[in-house]
């Protein structure tokens, strides 16, 4: 079974929030009634967020804003402050380097791998908070 994050989809529904809700505190326990998830984790997810310089917080007060206006935040951004690891793809390092396959798809896959995770990175860096809020405008 895979198991894939979601860090990175809270993080953005979480500044979505907090961008449409600007004239008002909103806490982590309302985030995550938005979410359906435990406000534990929008609060783990708030402090990445917070270390990157994307928000505001206070003590049982809750966010209070965004620190960067939404086109100014890229998605690259809120990937980078909530994901762990940044790479989209691992490398199994113990193949068989007797193997005329083993001893070089390493090599191989991290050059295809690389212009991959570039590509999305460029991307990622491209595409805005603000695009994200006004795909919702239109909901």
């Amino acid at each position: 079974m895979i198991m894939y994050s979601t860090k990175y989809a809270v993080s953005i529904h979480i500044l979505s929030l907090i961008a449409l809700k600007k004239e008002e505190s909103i806490t982590s326990d309302y985030i995550a009634s938005s979410v359906n998830t435990n406000p534990a984790l929008v609060r783990r997810l708030m402090s990445d967020l917070k270390k990157a310089g994307l928000i505001k917080t206070q003590t049982k007060i809750g966010v209070t804003m965004l620190l960067k206006k939404p086109k100014e935040i890229s998605l690259l951004e809120i990937f980078k402050a909530v994901e762990n690891r940044h790479d989209l793809f691992a490398i199994h390092s113990d193949t068989n380097k007797d193997c005329p396959v083993g001893s070089k798809i390493g090599y191989v896959l991290e050059n295809i791998n690389g212009k991959v995770q570039s590509d999305f990175e460029k991307m990622l860096e491209c595409l805005h908070l603000s695009d994200i809020l006004d795909g919702l405008v239109d909901i």
